[in-house]
């Protein structure tokens, strides 16, 4: 009677034996009832035709693997008329029909499976005594019925890549209950408005600023308000501010490797350079290396190159066609998408190539951020001081919190030390002096992050280069006012204040932005919605962070099916 309790038999059931054998724990069970019911009449039945023994694989106990051998009998139906001639006695409450496995066991094995999918699940399930495989998992899985979602008052939706640049699918998120809802194989306007025609009662729409889900929405739910993303707005004015900068790319400042400006604090007053450029201007390096592009190009043999500049050489060679060849065809009449299309290019890209006055050259990255920054005014006052041991400096910014290598402190280091003087000898030579800082143009890229970044959130040397980029045009000065008035009133919801932006914008001379406020003219509801209303796509972003997850987790075997039945059921 304990060992009943304790296995939560059913009153149909009851245990005939217990032994251990292979290492398991064996259950006899063996039916109580009189009769049976058959399945095709639903007359019952006490003639016995026959028996025989299922076995099938239950709960683990202890971490030993329990079988169970169920003795089954076999009835003889006496209904006339009845198709079946003999049937077996049912367990509904232990297993279904053909079962290798018991329900239990199976509602756990599909629990493991839609945590950890298929391989990882199998693993698991060894390791808790219930061994099985990875397909099997997976057909668990497809068996089971996605949960049914009601149908949300706030929906968000965004999409999500099966092969970036290729296909994609869209995700349906209740923005209130903050889950997702369904599924979509595509991202066409067509399948977003069936999905909406056939779940009506959806009032609030957050979407990015894409045109189909704007098309699908208007006509899956004409009555629903359409509600477009800050983030994407702010996303598309540092793209157009981006653009519109890389026009102007011949007349912004020169700074050195640490983004000061050239020929201010990182130049030494006492040793001016006579190359030194005035802000604005190219280097002489710049200056000969442009007239090299504009004359015949070298061969990527040339031996007086080093391997890196025969790669970058080429690398501008095979730009500077691809440049050549979209002219061409947009001198032909086609347009950007086209383009796009045949030379398998991003829009973005082409559209960045024909709006160019001149072939865009590449800009060098800037400094990016070292471990080192927070000790860099303390490594500076002791090498002041006369400490130039490497390893002396690393122990010492260790015992301050620094867990970076020692071999960062020796390079910094290294540089630091080309500008000492050389040994005192018996020939007086010439005294070692530091080596001019590299020099790059501020990129269109690092120049429209100036612009849309909120001006008490830039350091004071962020804030004179800003200064350096509006001085060098008027232009630039009055698109980084409307940019900074358009990033407020977005952060700040103004929702009132947007049509006097349009208007300012329209007026303006400088034609940078029109492009932009004519397309926010066109989804102007939904823009006016963005900036009057709380929703955003920052909860369907998370969800999609975590269906990337999941698809990943599944490798190649996540179809879509799989996959939704994932999404939708660890919600």
């Amino acid at each position: 009677m304990l060992i009943s309790t304790l296995f939560s038999l059913s009153d149909d059931l009851c245990l005939v034996d217990v032994h251990l054998e292979n290492g398991g724990l064996t259950l006899v069970l063996r039916s109580s009832q009189t009769s049976a019911a058959c399945p095709a009449c639903a007359q019952p039945s006490t003639h016995v035709h026959g028996h025989y023994t299922r076995r099938l694989t239950d709960l683990p106990c202890q971490g030993k693997v329990v079988r169970v051998h169920l003795e089954v009998r076999r009835f003889a139906c006496r209904t006339r008329g009845c198709p079946r001639t003999t049937f077996a006695e049912r367990f509904p409450m232990l297993a279904r029909s053909y079962a290798r496995r018991t329900l239990r066991q199976a509602e756990a094995l599909m629990e493991i499976a839609f945590a950890q999918g298929g391989k990882a699940g199998a693993q698991l399930a060894k390791r808790l005594a219930m061994p099985t495989s990875r397909d099997t998992l997976l057909r668990l899985m497809r068996r089971t019925e996605p949960p049914k979602r009601k149908t949300p008052r706030v929906l968000g939706l965004d999409d999500f890549a099966w092969k970036k640049g290729d296909r994609y699918g869209t995700l349906l998120v209740d923005l209130e209950a903050r889950i997702p809802v369904d599924l979509l194989p595509d991202r066409e306007a067509a399948s977003v408005a069936r999905w909406l025609r056939e779940h009506p009662g959806v009032k609030l729409i957050s979407r990015d600023r894409a045109g189909m889900y704007a098309e699908g929405a208007k006509r899956g739910a004409p009555r629903a308000r359409q509600i477009a993303d800050r983030y994407h707005l702010l996303v598309n004015l540092r793209d157009t501010l981006k653009d519109a900068l890389a026009r102007h790319q011949d007349v912004l400042p020169v700074v050195d490797k640490h983004g000061k400006e050239a020929g201010s604090s990182s130049q030494d007053p006492a040793h001016p350079s006579p190359s030194s450029p005035t802000p604005g201007e190219a280097t002489p390096q710049q200056e000969s290396r442009r007239a090299e592009h504009e004359a015949e190009p070298l061969s990527a043999d040339t031996p007086q190159l080093s391997a890196a500049q025969r790669r970058r050489q080429i690398s501008r060679a095979n730009r500077y066609a691809r440049y050549q060849q979209i002219l061409a065809l947009s001198g032909q009449g086609l347009s950007q998408r086209e383009i796009a299309r045949q030379l398998h290019l991003s829009r973005g890209c082409v559209h960045r190539y024909v709006t160019a006055e001149r072939f865009p050259e590449c800009v060098l990255p800037g400094k990016r951020r070292s471990r080192l920054d927070p000790y860099l005014p303390y490594l500076r006052r002791r090498w002041e001081q006369g400490c130039h041991n490497g390893r002396q400096l690393a122990h010492e910014i260790e015992a301050q919190g620094f867990r970076g290598s020692a071999s960062l402190v020796r390079q910094l280091l290294g540089g630091w030390r080309a500008g000492l003087p050389a040994p005192e000898s018996g020939v007086r030579g010439p005294k070692r002096r530091a080596a001019p800082p590299a020099k790059r143009r501020v990129s269109a890229g690092q120049a429209s992050w100036l612009f849309v970044t909120p001006p008490q959130q830039l350091t004071d040397e962020q804030r004179a280069l800003l200064e350096r980029v509006c001085q060098t045009n008027a232009d630039l000065r009055e698109l980084y006012q409307l940019g900074q008035e358009f990033a407020l009133l977005v952060k700040q919801r103004r929702a009132r204040r947007l049509d006097a932006w349009l208007l300012r914008v329209g007026q303006s001379p400088s034609t940078d932005l029109h492009g932009f406020a004519s397309g926010i003219k066109r989804d102007y509801a939904a823009v006016k919605a963005a900036l009057s209303l709380p929703w955003s796509q920052g909860q369907v972003e998370g969800h999609i962070t975590r269906l990337k997850f999941l698809k990943r987790q599944m490798y190649g075997r996540a179809r879509f099916e799989l996959l939704r039945s994932r999404v939708l059921r660890r919600a």
